[in-house]
Protein backbone atom coordinates (compact mmCIF):
# COMPACT_ATOMS: atom_id res chain seq x y z
CA UNK A 1 0.00 0.00 0.00
CA UNK A 2 1.96 3.22 -1.06
CA UNK A 3 1.62 6.25 1.39
CA UNK A 4 -0.02 9.61 -0.37
CA UNK A 5 2.05 12.90 0.62
CA UNK A 6 1.22 15.05 3.78
CA UNK A 7 -0.50 18.40 3.24
CA UNK A 8 -1.67 17.92 0.03
CA UNK A 9 -5.14 18.03 0.71
CA UNK A 10 -6.02 21.90 1.68
CA UNK A 11 -9.57 21.34 3.16
CA UNK A 12 -10.03 25.03 4.14
CA UNK A 13 -9.31 26.35 0.24
CA UNK A 14 -10.49 23.10 -1.68
CA UNK A 15 -7.49 23.10 -3.32
CA UNK A 16 -6.07 19.70 -4.63
CA UNK A 17 -2.35 19.75 -5.12
CA UNK A 18 -1.60 16.67 -7.62
CA UNK A 19 1.95 14.97 -5.38
CA UNK A 20 -0.74 12.26 -4.86
CA UNK A 21 -0.48 11.20 -8.24
CA UNK A 22 2.53 9.21 -7.78
CA UNK A 23 0.91 7.03 -5.03
CA UNK A 24 -2.45 6.22 -7.32
CA UNK A 25 -3.33 3.12 -9.34
CA UNK A 26 -4.53 4.49 -12.43
CA UNK A 27 -6.21 2.43 -15.48
CA UNK A 28 -3.05 0.62 -17.70
CA UNK A 29 -2.28 1.86 -20.69
CA UNK A 30 -2.57 -1.02 -23.45
CA UNK A 31 0.52 -3.47 -23.78
CA UNK A 32 3.19 -2.25 -25.19
CA UNK A 33 2.65 0.43 -28.05
CA UNK A 34 -0.24 0.06 -30.77
CA UNK A 35 -0.02 2.18 -33.56
CA UNK A 36 -1.56 3.01 -36.94
CA UNK A 37 0.11 1.96 -40.37
CA UNK A 38 0.88 5.18 -40.88
CA UNK A 39 3.17 6.08 -37.80
CA UNK A 40 6.51 5.17 -37.54
CA UNK A 41 7.74 2.52 -34.05
CA UNK A 42 10.99 4.00 -32.79
CA UNK A 43 13.42 3.34 -30.56
CA UNK A 44 16.18 5.20 -28.60
CA UNK A 45 19.90 3.67 -28.65
CA UNK A 46 23.07 5.20 -26.55
CA UNK A 47 26.56 4.12 -28.00
CA UNK A 48 29.17 4.06 -25.91
CA UNK A 49 32.89 3.42 -26.25
CA UNK A 50 35.26 1.04 -24.07
CA UNK A 51 35.09 3.98 -21.20
CA UNK A 52 31.55 4.34 -21.42
CA UNK A 53 31.77 7.46 -23.08
CA UNK A 54 29.04 8.81 -25.76
CA UNK A 55 30.35 8.09 -29.16
CA UNK A 56 28.72 11.26 -31.44
CA UNK A 57 28.75 11.77 -35.35
CA UNK A 58 27.15 8.66 -36.48
CA UNK A 59 25.01 8.72 -39.35
CA UNK A 60 22.17 6.36 -40.01
CA UNK A 61 24.63 4.07 -42.45
CA UNK A 62 26.27 3.27 -39.10
CA UNK A 63 23.55 1.30 -37.78
CA UNK A 64 22.22 -2.12 -38.69
CA UNK A 65 18.48 -2.53 -36.59
CA UNK A 66 17.37 -5.90 -36.69
CA UNK A 67 13.84 -6.51 -35.79
CA UNK A 68 12.89 -10.61 -34.68
CA UNK A 69 16.59 -11.44 -36.59
CA UNK A 70 15.17 -9.85 -39.52
CA UNK A 71 17.32 -6.96 -40.97
CA UNK A 72 15.13 -3.75 -40.94
CA UNK A 73 15.10 -0.16 -43.12
CA UNK A 74 15.85 3.16 -40.74
CA UNK A 75 13.21 5.26 -41.92
CA UNK A 76 14.50 7.98 -39.32
CA UNK A 77 17.21 8.81 -37.79
CA UNK A 78 18.79 11.78 -35.31
CA UNK A 79 21.27 12.59 -32.65
CA UNK A 80 18.99 14.12 -30.04
CA UNK A 81 20.54 16.44 -27.41
CA UNK A 82 18.57 15.67 -24.14
CA UNK A 83 16.75 18.13 -22.97
CA UNK A 84 17.94 20.68 -25.66
CA UNK A 85 14.76 23.18 -27.14
CA UNK A 86 14.29 21.29 -29.99
CA UNK A 87 14.08 17.56 -28.26
CA UNK A 88 10.58 17.38 -28.34
CA UNK A 89 10.00 18.14 -32.36
CA UNK A 90 12.41 15.55 -33.06
CA UNK A 91 10.95 12.90 -30.79
CA UNK A 92 7.51 13.85 -32.96
CA UNK A 93 8.86 14.30 -36.61
CA UNK A 94 10.59 10.53 -35.75
CA UNK A 95 6.66 9.43 -34.86
CA UNK A 96 5.54 10.90 -37.96
CA UNK A 97 7.92 10.28 -40.37
CA UNK A 98 7.82 13.85 -41.17
CA UNK A 99 10.35 14.98 -43.56
CA UNK A 100 9.29 18.46 -43.73
CA UNK A 101 9.59 18.71 -39.76
CA UNK A 102 12.67 16.93 -39.68
CA UNK A 103 14.38 19.37 -42.35
CA UNK A 104 13.39 22.15 -40.16
CA UNK A 105 14.42 20.32 -36.75
CA UNK A 106 17.47 19.62 -38.07
CA UNK A 107 18.84 23.43 -39.32
CA UNK A 108 18.46 23.98 -35.58
CA UNK A 109 21.48 24.44 -33.87
CA UNK A 110 20.81 22.01 -30.44
CA UNK A 111 21.32 23.90 -27.59
CA UNK A 112 24.77 24.06 -26.51
CA UNK A 113 26.54 21.51 -23.62
CA UNK A 114 25.54 23.57 -20.69
CA UNK A 115 22.31 25.66 -21.84
CA UNK A 116 20.23 22.24 -21.58
CA UNK A 117 17.76 21.81 -19.06
CA UNK A 118 18.21 18.17 -17.89
CA UNK A 119 15.45 16.30 -16.14
CA UNK A 120 16.33 14.27 -13.21
CA UNK A 121 14.73 12.15 -10.92
CA UNK A 122 16.01 10.29 -7.52
CA UNK A 123 14.27 7.76 -6.21
CA UNK A 124 15.47 6.44 -2.99
CA UNK A 125 13.95 3.03 -1.75
CA UNK A 126 14.29 3.62 1.96
CA UNK A 127 12.48 0.48 2.39
CA UNK A 128 15.56 -1.11 1.18
CA UNK A 129 18.15 1.25 2.58
CA UNK A 130 20.14 -0.32 5.76
CA UNK A 131 21.61 2.65 7.88
CA UNK A 132 24.89 2.33 6.51
CA UNK A 133 22.99 1.97 2.55
CA UNK A 134 21.44 5.12 3.60
CA UNK A 135 24.28 7.31 4.65
CA UNK A 136 25.82 6.14 1.04
CA UNK A 137 22.18 7.62 -0.58
CA UNK A 138 22.73 10.52 1.45
CA UNK A 139 26.48 11.56 0.49
CA UNK A 140 25.81 10.69 -3.24
CA UNK A 141 22.58 13.26 -3.23
CA UNK A 142 24.82 16.10 -1.77
CA UNK A 143 27.58 15.74 -3.70
CA UNK A 144 25.29 15.98 -6.74
CA UNK A 145 23.58 19.08 -5.29
CA UNK A 146 26.50 20.99 -4.49
CA UNK A 147 29.19 19.70 -7.53
CA UNK A 148 26.95 18.46 -10.46
CA UNK A 149 24.19 20.63 -10.74
CA UNK A 150 23.84 23.13 -13.23
CA UNK A 151 21.65 26.06 -12.91
CA UNK A 152 19.52 24.88 -15.56
CA UNK A 153 18.90 21.52 -14.10
CA UNK A 154 15.66 20.53 -12.78
CA UNK A 155 15.56 17.91 -9.52
CA UNK A 156 13.74 15.82 -7.89
CA UNK A 157 14.54 13.34 -4.81
CA UNK A 158 11.84 10.90 -4.51
CA UNK A 159 11.09 7.96 -1.72
CA UNK A 160 9.74 4.75 -1.93
CA UNK A 161 7.62 5.64 1.52
CA UNK A 162 7.09 9.20 0.89
CA UNK A 163 8.51 10.62 3.88
CA UNK A 164 10.15 13.65 2.52
CA UNK A 165 6.32 14.96 2.05
CA UNK A 166 5.66 17.88 -0.22
CA UNK A 167 9.39 18.22 -1.46
CA UNK A 168 9.10 15.45 -3.86
CA UNK A 169 8.80 17.49 -6.69
CA UNK A 170 10.83 18.56 -9.66
CA UNK A 171 12.96 22.09 -9.04
CA UNK A 172 15.82 23.91 -9.18
CA UNK A 173 16.10 25.22 -5.76
CA UNK A 174 19.18 23.90 -3.86
CA UNK A 175 17.78 24.75 -0.72
CA UNK A 176 14.78 22.62 -1.34
CA UNK A 177 16.52 19.31 -2.55
CA UNK A 178 19.16 20.19 0.84
CA UNK A 179 16.09 19.86 2.78
CA UNK A 180 14.81 16.72 1.20
CA UNK A 181 18.17 14.90 1.73
CA UNK A 182 17.73 16.10 5.32
CA UNK A 183 14.08 14.24 5.88
CA UNK A 184 15.49 10.96 4.35
CA UNK A 185 15.28 8.05 6.87
CA UNK A 186 15.79 4.36 6.79
CA UNK A 187 12.23 2.81 6.86
CA UNK A 188 14.02 -0.93 6.50
CA UNK A 189 11.87 -3.51 8.38
CA UNK A 190 14.43 -6.33 8.99
CA UNK A 191 13.09 -9.52 10.75
CA UNK A 192 13.61 -8.74 14.38
CA UNK A 193 14.58 -12.03 16.64
CA UNK A 194 16.70 -12.66 19.70
CA UNK A 195 18.36 -15.51 17.67
CA UNK A 196 21.82 -15.17 16.65
CA UNK A 197 21.27 -17.64 13.71
CA UNK A 198 20.84 -15.08 11.08
CA UNK A 199 18.49 -15.75 7.99
CA UNK A 200 18.47 -12.88 5.39
CA UNK A 201 16.30 -11.98 2.63
CA UNK A 202 18.40 -14.01 0.29
CA UNK A 203 18.51 -16.93 2.87
CA UNK A 204 14.27 -17.06 3.22
CA UNK A 205 14.15 -17.09 -0.34
CA UNK A 206 16.31 -19.97 -1.14
CA UNK A 207 14.65 -21.97 1.09
CA UNK A 208 11.46 -21.15 -0.03
CA UNK A 209 11.73 -20.86 -3.54
CA UNK A 210 14.57 -22.83 -4.24
CA UNK A 211 14.43 -25.84 -2.07
CA UNK A 212 17.76 -25.41 -0.91
CA UNK A 213 17.77 -28.37 1.72
CA UNK A 214 21.44 -28.12 2.66
CA UNK A 215 20.87 -24.64 3.35
CA UNK A 216 17.57 -25.71 5.41
CA UNK A 217 19.21 -28.42 7.17
CA UNK A 218 22.13 -26.02 8.60
CA UNK A 219 19.65 -23.43 9.86
CA UNK A 220 17.63 -26.46 11.83
CA UNK A 221 21.01 -27.16 13.10
CA UNK A 222 22.26 -23.94 14.24
CA UNK A 223 19.10 -23.21 15.78
CA UNK A 224 18.98 -26.76 17.71
CA UNK A 225 21.91 -25.71 19.34
CA UNK A 226 21.16 -22.33 20.32
CA UNK A 227 17.92 -23.08 21.87
CA UNK A 228 18.80 -26.38 23.34
CA UNK A 229 15.64 -27.97 21.48
CA UNK A 230 15.30 -31.26 18.80
CA UNK A 231 15.17 -31.22 15.16
CA UNK A 232 11.40 -30.95 15.10
CA UNK A 233 11.29 -27.94 17.39
CA UNK A 234 13.91 -26.05 15.46
CA UNK A 235 12.52 -26.88 11.99
CA UNK A 236 9.43 -25.43 12.84
CA UNK A 237 11.21 -22.34 14.23
CA UNK A 238 12.95 -22.21 11.20
CA UNK A 239 10.25 -22.44 8.93
CA UNK A 240 7.98 -19.69 10.65
CA UNK A 241 11.33 -17.13 10.31
CA UNK A 242 11.60 -17.84 6.61
CA UNK A 243 7.36 -17.47 6.06
CA UNK A 244 7.63 -14.24 8.24
CA UNK A 245 10.91 -13.27 6.63
CA UNK A 246 9.22 -13.70 2.69
CA UNK A 247 5.82 -11.86 3.61
CA UNK A 248 7.64 -8.78 4.67
CA UNK A 249 9.97 -8.48 1.73
CA UNK A 250 6.68 -9.26 -0.11
CA UNK A 251 5.35 -6.16 1.09
CA UNK A 252 8.21 -4.39 0.75
CA UNK A 253 8.87 -5.02 -2.58
CA UNK A 254 4.97 -4.63 -4.02
CA UNK A 255 5.25 -1.31 -2.18
CA UNK A 256 8.84 0.30 -3.94
CA UNK A 257 7.64 -1.30 -7.25
CA UNK A 258 3.97 0.31 -7.32
CA UNK A 259 5.59 3.60 -6.35
CA UNK A 260 8.23 3.32 -8.66
CA UNK A 261 5.67 2.64 -11.42
CA UNK A 262 3.30 5.28 -10.31
CA UNK A 263 6.03 7.87 -10.58
CA UNK A 264 7.20 7.26 -14.22
CA UNK A 265 3.74 6.93 -15.11
CA UNK A 266 3.67 10.79 -13.83
CA UNK A 267 6.51 12.12 -15.76
CA UNK A 268 4.72 11.25 -18.84
CA UNK A 269 3.42 14.78 -19.49
CA UNK A 270 7.27 15.77 -19.55
CA UNK A 271 8.69 16.23 -23.14
CA UNK A 272 11.46 14.39 -23.79
CA UNK A 273 14.10 12.02 -22.46
CA UNK A 274 14.47 11.77 -18.82
CA UNK A 275 17.26 10.05 -16.77
CA UNK A 276 15.76 8.24 -12.86
CA UNK A 277 18.48 7.12 -10.53
CA UNK A 278 17.43 4.13 -8.34
CA UNK A 279 19.29 4.12 -4.91
CA UNK A 280 18.54 0.91 -3.24
CA UNK A 281 20.14 -1.70 -1.36
CA UNK A 282 18.27 -4.19 -3.77
CA UNK A 283 15.87 -6.59 -3.04
CA UNK A 284 14.94 -10.31 -3.83
CA UNK A 285 12.27 -11.05 -5.92
CA UNK A 286 9.87 -13.86 -5.19
CA UNK A 287 9.06 -15.04 -8.31
CA UNK A 288 7.03 -18.11 -7.27
CA UNK A 289 5.04 -16.61 -4.38
CA UNK A 290 4.53 -13.08 -6.00
CA UNK A 291 3.79 -11.36 -9.31
CA UNK A 292 7.04 -9.47 -8.93
CA UNK A 293 8.59 -10.13 -12.27
CA UNK A 294 5.39 -9.16 -13.74
CA UNK A 295 5.01 -6.01 -12.13
CA UNK A 296 8.95 -5.48 -12.78
CA UNK A 297 7.96 -5.66 -16.60
CA UNK A 298 5.24 -3.14 -16.18
CA UNK A 299 7.49 -0.58 -14.64
CA UNK A 300 10.19 -1.32 -17.93
CA UNK A 301 7.25 -1.07 -20.34
CA UNK A 302 5.94 2.06 -18.43
CA UNK A 303 9.61 3.21 -18.82
CA UNK A 304 9.41 3.46 -22.39
CA UNK A 305 6.14 4.69 -22.61
CA UNK A 306 7.43 7.68 -20.57
CA UNK A 307 11.02 8.01 -22.45
CA UNK A 308 12.47 7.48 -19.07
CA UNK A 309 16.36 5.37 -18.50
CA UNK A 310 16.73 4.21 -15.24
CA UNK A 311 20.30 3.99 -13.77
CA UNK A 312 20.58 1.88 -10.36
CA UNK A 313 23.02 2.64 -7.63
CA UNK A 314 23.20 -0.08 -5.16
CA UNK A 315 24.36 1.04 -1.61
CA UNK A 316 25.49 -2.26 -0.10
CA UNK A 317 28.65 -2.71 1.24
CA UNK A 318 31.03 -5.21 -0.63
CA UNK A 319 31.19 -8.17 1.48
CA UNK A 320 30.43 -11.95 1.41
CA UNK A 321 27.68 -11.54 3.42
CA UNK A 322 27.12 -11.94 6.92
CA UNK A 323 25.62 -15.33 6.89
CA UNK A 324 29.29 -16.15 6.69
CA UNK A 325 30.21 -13.38 9.28
CA UNK A 326 31.79 -14.76 12.35
CA UNK A 327 31.17 -11.66 13.85
CA UNK A 328 27.37 -11.61 12.81
CA UNK A 329 26.51 -15.10 13.14
CA UNK A 330 27.19 -17.53 16.64
CA UNK A 331 26.69 -20.30 14.02
CA UNK A 332 28.64 -20.37 11.13
CA UNK A 333 28.81 -22.88 8.51
CA UNK A 334 31.61 -23.14 5.91
CA UNK A 335 30.58 -26.68 5.02
CA UNK A 336 29.82 -27.50 1.03
CA UNK A 337 26.17 -27.32 1.60
CA UNK A 338 25.91 -23.79 2.17
CA UNK A 339 28.18 -23.13 -0.34
CA UNK A 340 25.83 -21.01 -2.90
CA UNK A 341 24.60 -18.71 0.47
CA UNK A 342 27.26 -16.17 -0.16
CA UNK A 343 27.02 -15.85 -3.72
CA UNK A 344 22.97 -15.80 -3.05
CA UNK A 345 23.29 -13.64 -0.71
CA UNK A 346 25.36 -11.01 -3.09
CA UNK A 347 24.06 -11.73 -6.33
CA UNK A 348 20.01 -12.23 -5.88
CA UNK A 349 19.70 -8.53 -4.29
CA UNK A 350 21.22 -6.29 -7.21
CA UNK A 351 19.14 -8.91 -9.95
CA UNK A 352 16.27 -6.35 -9.94
CA UNK A 353 18.81 -3.45 -9.99
CA UNK A 354 20.45 -4.65 -13.24
CA UNK A 355 17.00 -5.70 -14.62
CA UNK A 356 15.25 -2.40 -14.33
CA UNK A 357 18.54 -1.00 -15.17
CA UNK A 358 19.67 -2.64 -18.54
CA UNK A 359 16.27 -3.08 -20.22
CA UNK A 360 15.29 0.69 -19.91
CA UNK A 361 18.43 1.40 -21.54
CA UNK A 362 21.04 2.45 -18.66
CA UNK A 363 22.98 0.56 -16.01
CA UNK A 364 23.53 -0.45 -12.82
CA UNK A 365 26.75 0.81 -10.98
CA UNK A 366 26.86 -2.03 -8.06
CA UNK A 367 30.39 -0.31 -6.83
CA UNK A 368 29.21 1.29 -3.78
CA UNK A 369 32.40 3.01 -3.32
CA UNK A 370 31.99 4.62 -7.01
CA UNK A 371 28.60 5.91 -6.98
CA UNK A 372 29.66 10.08 -7.66
CA UNK A 373 31.48 8.35 -10.22
CA UNK A 374 28.46 6.17 -11.55
CA UNK A 375 25.96 9.27 -11.25
CA UNK A 376 28.35 11.40 -13.27
CA UNK A 377 28.92 8.84 -16.01
CA UNK A 378 25.61 8.55 -16.25
CA UNK A 379 24.55 12.03 -16.76
CA UNK A 380 27.47 12.27 -19.52
CA UNK A 381 26.29 9.41 -21.96
CA UNK A 382 23.18 10.19 -21.74
CA UNK A 383 23.37 13.44 -22.18
CA UNK A 384 23.05 12.62 -26.21
CA UNK A 385 21.11 9.67 -27.87
CA UNK A 386 20.22 8.11 -30.81
CA UNK A 387 16.81 7.95 -32.60
CA UNK A 388 15.62 5.47 -34.95
CA UNK A 389 12.19 4.79 -36.34
CA UNK A 390 11.23 1.87 -38.39
CA UNK A 391 7.92 1.22 -40.03
CA UNK A 392 6.60 -2.05 -38.42
CA UNK A 393 5.46 -4.93 -41.26
CA UNK A 394 2.53 -6.79 -38.92
CA UNK A 395 0.62 -6.54 -35.94
CA UNK A 396 3.42 -8.16 -33.98
CA UNK A 397 5.58 -5.44 -34.11
CA UNK A 398 3.19 -2.61 -33.87
CA UNK A 399 2.23 -4.13 -30.61
CA UNK A 400 5.79 -4.26 -29.55
CA UNK A 401 6.27 -7.82 -29.57
CA UNK A 402 9.09 -7.70 -31.30
CA UNK A 403 12.82 -7.97 -29.99
CA UNK A 404 14.92 -5.48 -31.64
CA UNK A 405 18.96 -5.80 -32.04
CA UNK A 406 21.15 -2.97 -32.78
CA UNK A 407 24.70 -2.69 -33.69
CA UNK A 408 27.27 -0.78 -35.35
CA UNK A 409 28.21 -2.11 -38.61
CA UNK A 410 32.42 -2.72 -38.25
CA UNK A 411 32.50 -1.61 -34.97
CA UNK A 412 32.43 -4.42 -32.67
CA UNK A 413 34.55 -1.75 -29.99
CA UNK A 414 30.97 0.28 -29.39
CA UNK A 415 28.58 -0.71 -27.20
CA UNK A 416 24.42 -0.40 -27.93
CA UNK A 417 22.64 0.22 -24.87
CA UNK A 418 18.79 0.20 -25.93
CA UNK A 419 15.56 -0.56 -23.99
CA UNK A 420 13.63 -3.43 -24.23
CA UNK A 421 10.34 -1.38 -25.59
CA UNK A 422 10.15 0.39 -28.04
CA UNK A 423 10.39 4.06 -27.22
CA UNK A 424 6.85 5.43 -26.72
CA UNK A 425 7.49 9.97 -26.42
CA UNK A 426 3.58 10.18 -26.74
CA UNK A 427 3.46 13.63 -28.33
CA UNK A 428 1.44 16.39 -27.00
CA UNK A 429 -2.36 16.54 -27.45
CA UNK A 430 -3.36 19.59 -29.53
CA UNK A 431 -3.65 22.89 -27.59
CA UNK A 432 -6.94 24.02 -29.54
CA UNK A 433 -8.44 20.73 -29.10
CA UNK A 434 -7.30 20.67 -25.14
CA UNK A 435 -8.43 24.15 -24.82
CA UNK A 436 -12.04 23.47 -26.19
CA UNK A 437 -12.80 20.22 -23.91
CA UNK A 438 -11.09 22.78 -20.77
CA UNK A 439 -14.12 25.04 -22.04
CA UNK A 440 -16.59 22.73 -21.23
CA UNK A 441 -15.30 22.61 -17.28
CA UNK A 442 -16.25 25.11 -14.98
CA UNK A 443 -14.12 27.66 -15.08
CA UNK A 444 -12.52 27.03 -11.11
CA UNK A 445 -12.33 23.10 -11.91
CA UNK A 446 -10.15 24.21 -14.52
CA UNK A 447 -8.21 26.67 -12.44
CA UNK A 448 -7.81 24.34 -9.29
CA UNK A 449 -6.69 21.60 -11.48
CA UNK A 450 -4.09 23.34 -12.73
CA UNK A 451 -2.67 24.84 -9.69
CA UNK A 452 -2.51 21.50 -7.97
CA UNK A 453 -0.41 19.86 -11.50
CA UNK A 454 2.45 18.12 -10.65
CA UNK A 455 4.27 19.68 -13.29
CA UNK A 456 3.70 23.11 -14.43
CA UNK A 457 1.13 23.59 -17.40
CA UNK A 458 2.39 25.35 -20.82
CA UNK A 459 -0.52 25.82 -22.95
CA UNK A 460 -0.79 29.20 -21.60
CA UNK A 461 2.74 30.33 -20.72
CA UNK A 462 3.35 31.96 -16.87
CA UNK A 463 6.14 32.58 -14.66
CA UNK A 464 6.43 33.75 -11.02
CA UNK A 465 9.09 35.36 -9.22
CA UNK A 466 9.03 35.27 -5.05
CA UNK A 467 11.18 38.11 -3.41
CA UNK A 468 11.10 39.10 0.19
CA UNK A 469 10.31 42.91 1.33
CA UNK A 470 11.33 43.82 4.77
CA UNK A 471 8.49 46.77 5.99
CA UNK A 472 9.42 49.85 7.91
CA UNK A 473 7.91 47.90 11.09
CA UNK A 474 10.05 44.80 10.56
CA UNK A 475 7.90 42.52 8.87
CA UNK A 476 8.75 40.21 6.13
CA UNK A 477 6.47 40.36 3.14
CA UNK A 478 6.51 37.97 0.69
CA UNK A 479 6.08 39.35 -2.80
CA UNK A 480 5.24 37.82 -6.13
CA UNK A 481 5.80 38.88 -9.70
CA UNK A 482 3.75 37.04 -12.11
CA UNK A 483 3.53 37.23 -15.91
CA UNK A 484 1.97 35.30 -18.61
CA UNK A 485 2.40 35.92 -22.43
CA UNK A 486 -0.78 37.42 -23.66
CA UNK A 487 0.04 37.13 -27.35
CA UNK A 488 -1.76 33.41 -26.25
CA UNK A 489 -5.16 35.07 -25.36
CA UNK A 490 -8.03 34.76 -27.16
CA UNK A 491 -8.05 38.63 -28.24
CA UNK A 492 -4.96 36.94 -30.55
CA UNK A 493 -7.19 34.71 -32.46
CA UNK A 494 -10.22 36.38 -33.10
CA UNK A 495 -10.20 39.94 -34.83
CA UNK A 496 -14.00 41.37 -33.22
CA UNK A 497 -12.30 40.62 -30.20
CA UNK A 498 -10.77 43.88 -28.30
CA UNK A 499 -10.13 42.83 -24.43
CA UNK A 500 -9.41 39.46 -22.78
CA UNK A 501 -10.10 38.31 -19.36
CA UNK A 502 -7.84 35.91 -17.06
CA UNK A 503 -8.80 34.51 -14.41
CA UNK A 504 -5.52 33.69 -11.38
CA UNK A 505 -5.28 31.45 -8.60
CA UNK A 506 -2.46 31.04 -6.05
CA UNK A 507 -1.03 29.62 -3.17
CA UNK A 508 1.72 29.60 -1.30
CA UNK A 509 1.99 26.43 1.35
CA UNK A 510 5.02 24.85 3.53
CA UNK A 511 4.74 21.12 4.99
CA UNK A 512 3.33 22.31 8.34
CA UNK A 513 0.16 23.11 7.01
CA UNK A 514 0.76 27.20 7.09
CA UNK A 515 -0.53 28.14 3.63
CA UNK A 516 -2.01 31.75 2.19
CA UNK A 517 -4.14 31.74 -0.96
CA UNK A 518 -5.62 34.17 -3.61
CA UNK A 519 -7.72 35.12 -6.78
CA UNK A 520 -7.19 37.96 -9.13
CA UNK A 521 -8.71 38.54 -12.25
CA UNK A 522 -7.06 40.22 -15.00
CA UNK A 523 -8.63 42.42 -17.72
CA UNK A 524 -6.33 42.61 -20.79
CA UNK A 525 -6.77 45.42 -23.40
CA UNK A 526 -4.95 44.31 -26.96
CA UNK A 527 -2.74 47.15 -26.88
CA UNK A 528 -0.53 45.32 -24.43
CA UNK A 529 0.79 43.03 -27.49
CA UNK A 530 2.77 45.95 -29.04
CA UNK A 531 4.17 46.45 -25.45
CA UNK A 532 6.95 44.84 -23.70
CA UNK A 533 6.61 41.57 -26.20
CA UNK A 534 3.22 41.18 -25.36
CA UNK A 535 4.35 40.46 -21.62
CA UNK A 536 1.35 41.09 -18.84
CA UNK A 537 2.89 41.43 -15.30
CA UNK A 538 1.45 42.15 -11.85
CA UNK A 539 1.97 41.39 -8.64
CA UNK A 540 0.54 40.35 -5.34
CA UNK A 541 1.89 40.75 -1.67
CA UNK A 542 1.30 38.05 0.90
CA UNK A 543 2.41 38.32 4.96
CA UNK A 544 3.23 34.70 6.16
CA UNK A 545 5.26 33.22 8.98
CA UNK A 546 8.69 32.00 8.73
CA UNK A 547 9.44 28.84 6.70
CA UNK A 548 10.60 27.20 3.34
CA UNK A 549 6.93 27.86 1.20
CA UNK A 550 6.38 26.59 -2.53
CA UNK A 551 4.35 29.11 -4.65
CA UNK A 552 1.90 28.02 -7.33
CA UNK A 553 -0.56 29.98 -9.82
CA UNK A 554 -2.80 29.06 -12.08
CA UNK A 555 -3.63 31.41 -14.76
CA UNK A 556 -6.78 30.93 -17.11
CA UNK A 557 -7.99 32.36 -20.37
CA UNK A 558 -11.55 32.80 -20.34
CA UNK A 559 -12.01 33.10 -23.87
CA UNK A 560 -10.08 29.80 -24.92
CA UNK A 561 -10.13 28.21 -21.71
CA UNK A 562 -6.51 27.62 -21.85
CA UNK A 563 -4.77 26.87 -18.48
CA UNK A 564 -1.19 27.67 -17.37
CA UNK A 565 0.60 27.31 -14.42
CA UNK A 566 4.26 28.00 -12.43
CA UNK A 567 6.10 26.98 -9.10
CA UNK A 568 8.72 28.45 -7.17
CA UNK A 569 9.86 27.82 -3.71
CA UNK A 570 11.46 30.74 -1.10
CA UNK A 571 12.31 30.61 2.56
CA UNK A 572 11.25 33.27 4.39
CA UNK A 573 13.67 33.89 7.31
CA UNK A 574 13.50 34.03 10.96
CA UNK A 575 13.53 37.67 12.36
Amino acid sequence: MTRPFPLIVLLATGLVCSQQILAQTTTQPPDDVIRTKAELVQTDVTVVDKRGRFVAGLSAADFELRVDAKLQPVSFFEQVRTGSNVEEQQLNAARKGDATTRTKVVRTSPAPLGDRERVIFFFVDDLHLSTEGLIRARSVLTSFVENKMSPRDRVAIISTTGQIGFLQQLTDNKAVLREAISRLHSRYNPETTASQVRISEADANLVATRADRGLFSYLVEATAKEFQSNAANAATIVTNRVRQINAQSRIAEAETLARLEGLLRSTAPLAGRKVLFLISDGFVLDNLKSNGSEVMQQVIKEAARAGVVIYSLDTRPNSLGSGADVSDNGYPDFSPRTATRSLAESKLPQEPLETLANETGGRAFLNPQALDAGVANALTESSSYYLLAWRPDDENQRAGKSRLHVTIKGRPDLRVRMRRHYFDFREAVNTSAKAAASTTNAPDEDLKAALGSLYPRRDLPASVFPSLKRSADNVTTLDLSMQVDATTLGFAEASDQSRAVVDVLGIALDDRGQFATFKQKLDIAREVLTKDNGVIRWTQSLRLPAGLYQVRIAVRDRQTGRTGSAIAWIEIPSR
